[in-house]
């Protein structure tokens, strides 16, 4: 779905396949009244001191979660929590999600490295950031997941667009 860029060294262009998937996300994205209006009231709920629980990725034109669903492939990305990126778990079902979780985005070695490329094909062929933090964007859900886990709170993700 992707080649490697003629015009910048280490990026990446986009074909028809690529497009078409991340219109595919695009199109599993609920952004109805109620969904936005479910989403503010999440955020709303969010208590103002829990950096360390928390985890934002953002982009301009690619969308992080498309980007990590791309690296991680069809099984794994419908293995997590909640619908494309979307959930809103209580402490025990944290609890209960985590070790899939955990299996999922706990990656090393040549898996690692396969997804980071995967990410950063999909955050410069889609979108315009080559600086893109990939490994963050692996590692960050599941730093989340635990830090619920371990005091026993819910966790929400969103994906939002601006």
């Amino acid at each position: 779905m992707f080649t490697p860029s003629t015009s910048s060294p280490g990026d990446w262009s986009a074909d028809e396949d690529a497009f078409r998937l991340s219109a595919f996300f695009d199109a599993c994205h609920d952004d109805s009244d109620h969904a936005e209006e479910l989403r503010d009231t999440v955020v709303d709920h969010f208590p103002p001191d829990v950096e360390e629980g928390l985890f934002v990725a953002t982009a301009r034109k690619a969308a992080p979660f498309s980007a990590l669903a791309y690296a991680l492939g069809p099984d794994a990305t419908l293995r997590l929590p909640g619908r494309f990126g979307d959930f809103l778990l209580d402490a025990e079902q944290v609890r209960a999600q985590l070790p899939a979780v955990e299996e999922i985005l706990v990656l090393t070695g040549t898996p690692r490295r396969a997804a980071i490329e995967r990410i950063h094909a999909w955050m410069t062929g889609l979108g315009d950031d080559p600086d893109h933090n990939a490994e963050e964007l692996l590692d960050g859900p599941l730093r989340v997941l635990r830090h619920a886990a371990s005091r026993g709170h819910g966790a929400a993700g969103q994906v939002r667009w601006y």
